[in-house]
């Protein structure tokens, strides 16, 4: 069995990067998911190892925290560990930084594993008692409380999910929610501001021909956003967003 920690390195392309040259979260978000498959994968708790065995990884909840948002051309090393299990939750962190060892970003989620039909949790005492969990070591703690609906939202914007907007579970992929969010604000908010944090529940999946709103409303200086399915009026997703200054 491969190592506790998984470590990779990431050029940031010019079509990762938005008008300014920045790093969208969006992908930044997407560069984390990705290790963490790779090293779940490395592991033998990859997608095609749980996929034979008709269960799958969820994720649940997610925290986001960027220090400073790397550009266009420059080298990130991303790595990341599995934590600890919380009652159905695996824990699992996530540190991004320069090649001179400067902290850009750090991270923390929870997934649970779904039986494929009935989309039942299932216990990982036993499930993933080979894994090689660090316990130890934290880089950001969360508290696993999912984000509560908010009243007097006002809506934003509205998409249709698109096929290109689903992952390997033919849901709408996680970070493409984020982008929808982000994309939701003004332009000038976008390029004169820097998201300093992202908290992230994760309620229901929506797929193709779903008709999405994204709402917003500001609390206690936090902008809360629902990202909502139109045909049952169901959060898929919250969020909270901070933004530096």
């Amino acid at each position: 069995m491969s190592t506790g920690v998984w470590q990779e390195k990431r050029e940031i392309e010019s079509f990762d990067a938005d008008a300014k040259g920045r790093l969208r979260p969006s992908v930044l978000f997407s560069f984390m998911l990705n290790s963490a498959w790779k090293h779940a994968s490395s592991l033998g708790f990859g997608y095609q190892d749980f996929a034979t065995r008709k269960i799958m990884w969820v994720l649940s909840e997610f925290q986001l925290r960027i220090w400073r948002i790397p550009c266009w051309t420059d080298a990130v090393t991303i790595e990341t560990w599995g934590k600890k299990i919380t009652r159905f939750y695996a824990l699992r962190d996530f540190a991004v930084c320069r090649q001179s060892g400067e902290k850009l970003a750090s991270a923390t989620g929870a997934w649970i594993v779904l039986d494929r039909e009935s989309y039942r949790p299932q216990r990982l005492e036993q499930l993933m008692a080979d894994f090689p969990w660090q316990i130890d070591k934290s880089e950001l703690e969360t508290g696993l409380k999912r984000i509560p609906e908010s009243t007097g939202a006002q809506e934003r914007k509205h998409y249709a999910v698109q096929y290109s907007d689903l992952d390997a579970n033919d849901h709408v992929n996680a970070a493409r929610y984020l982008q929808w969010i982000m994309d939701s604000y003004p332009r000038d908010v976008q390029e004169q501001r820097q998201l300093s944090a992202v908290e992230m529940s994760f309620l229901a999946e929506a797929t193709v021909d779903d008709e999405i709103a994204v709402l917003f409303k500001e609390e206690d200086g936090r902008d809360v956003a629902a990202v909502r399915r139109l045909k049952d009026n169901k959060d898929v997703c919250r969020a909270v967003v901070r933004w530096q200054g």
